[in-house]
């Protein structure tokens, strides 16, 4: 039976002594005609049963309960797919009703039906395996009217905004797989336009990282189906895609799940040892730390995109950065005479004025090569926008802002605050020497600064007469709090 509690506005109801299924407009009459929505009652949904059966689902009529009108169907003894997969005392029956929608949506495409979208809040389940698909406009006007969150929740987060079709089925088996397998959402912001983005930029939290110890086939399966290349990447990489970037295929999904009834959730979780699972934590810590850093520098850059096209006076300015950041080469900033400490603060120091050849003069052998990268890209920016609107940028390094007292700004926040540093190995006599440097490190954000916590160990060496950094790495895992 349909649970009233999860879905308020797709009911059971009693209808001259007929249990039928009620889908809740949440509309009144007057409202409900002006939408022309009486026309619903003559689309069609489908009841797809375990072997392989499909028939009609047609809506019978539209009745007035409690202020708003109600289109109401046969009854169907089921269970809302999306309250399933998201109810983690019931992850086996859950998995078990993937198998049979996922063979239930084949079903369909193989009689060339008109495929139904692929929400969960779309597909009711009942014990023996039969699926009902109510129409699309009936789930979508009784979802939405119970909210956003509901849409959301039910319909929203499982979708790929841009895909249809085949792509769109496979697309949403992945996102529901990754639910119970990993027991949260691939793509869990709570805002839907931040949902949309993640989706079509890939940003999730690999399988491998989200579940302990999960079958490593079945996670790169459930990746695969959750990244799409955008259509103009996919031409160029068209020679990759097989090894790489092919998104998981439906008929893939089911045929290493199997048939409904065989292996359980547990069959595919090797658990992992408490050694093994400490470097689990460990690893997973430094991606989001990572990934966190990367996204918000993208989205940033994005943001600032508009600036660089069109504009001649900014091409023209970029080519003087480039050309600047050449000439600097020669006579570029120098660590002679700074002990390893001081090499340290002034590289992180180097941060907040974007001063990206005191950051270069500072390493050897590649080490901080992404955050001179990321430096590097800001100044360019920041000279850009200088240029192209004729006053200097807003920006203010983060240490500033702090000792400011972090109040509201519409500036750009960005840098290194609370820089602590400490000495974990010294012996200078053998030209090397290891730091421990914890620190919050600022991203520019549409909302509102936020820093993000970093410990990075450092190694410096003897270089030329000069202490250097030679080694950067940052663990999110020993992060101070």
């Amino acid at each position: 039976m349909v649970d009233k509690k999860s879905g308020q506005r797709i009911i059971l109801f009693q209808l001259e002594d007929t249990l039928v299924l009620g889908f809740d407009t949440g509309l009144d009459a007057r409202a409900f005609a002006q939408a022309k929505l009486a026309q619903f009652i003559t689309q069609w949904g489908y009841l797809v049963s375990a072997a392989g059966s499909i028939e009609p689902w047609r809506p019978g009529g539209v009745v007035q309960r409690d202020g708003t009108m109600c289109i109401w169907g046969p009854n169907f003894e089921g269970e809302r797919l999306d309250v399933l997969i998201q109810d983690d005392t019931r992850k086996d029956e859950a998995l078990n009703a993937l198998r049979y929608w996922i063979q239930a949506r084949r079903f369909l495409a193989s009689q060339e039906a008109s495929l139904p979208c692929p929400w969960p809040a779309g597909a009711f389940i009942d014990p023996v395996g039969t699926i009902l698909f109510p129409p699309d406009h009936l789930i979508r006007q009784s979802i939405e009217a119970e909210g956003s969150e509901a849409w959301l929740k039910g319909a929203e987060r499982w979708v790929h905004p841009d895909l249809a079709g085949n792509q769109a089925m496979s697309f949403a088996a992945g996102a529901m797989l990754y639910q119970v397998f990993c027991g949260s959402p691939p793509f869990p912001n709570r805002d839907i336009d931040a949902v949309r983005q993640d989706i079509r930029e890939g940003v999730f939290l690999p399988p491998l990282l989200a579940a302990p110890g999960l079958d490593q086939y079945l996670a790169r399966l459930i990746s695969r189906a959750i990244t799409v290349l955008p259509g103009r990447v996919r031409e160029k990489k068209e020679k990759h895609l097989e090894e790489r970037s092919t998104q998981a295929a439906l008929e893939e999904l089911g045929a290493y799940l199997g048939p409904p009834g065989t292996l359980e959730v547990a069959s595919y979780i090797h658990p992992l040892g408490d050694v093994e699972l400490v470097k689990f934590r460990a690893e997973q810590g430094r991606f989001k730390k990572k990934a966190e850093v990367r996204v918000k520098t993208k989205r940033f850059m994005n943001r600032n995109a508009a600036i660089l096209t069109g504009v001649c006076v900014s091409i023209l300015v970029l080519g003087g950065v480039i050309w600047s950041i050449m000439k600097g080469q020669a006579d570029k900033p120098t660590t002679q005479g700074m002990n390893p400490l001081e090499v340290v603060e002034t590289y992180y120091r180097s941060f907040g004025t974007l001063d990206h050849s005191t950051m270069d003069a500072c390493v050897i052998n590649k080490a901080g090569k992404e955050d001179i990268d990321m430096v590097t890209n800001f100044f360019v920016i920041n000279k850009v926008r200088e240029a192209y609107e004729r006053t200097a940028p807003s920006l203010i390094a983060a240490q500033e802002w702090v000792d400011s007292g972090s109040l509201p700004t519409a500036a750009t926040v960005f840098g290194i605050s609370e820089l602590r540093l400490e000495m974990q190995d010294q012996d200078e006599r053998q030209g090397a020497t290891v730091l421990q440097a914890s620190y919050m490190l600022w991203i520019p954000d549409a909302a509102a600064p936020q820093g993000i916590p970093h410990t990075d160990e450092l190694r410096l060496v003897l270089h030329k007469g000069a202490w250097r950094i030679t080694e950067i790495k940052r663990d999110a895992a020993s992060m101070r709090q």
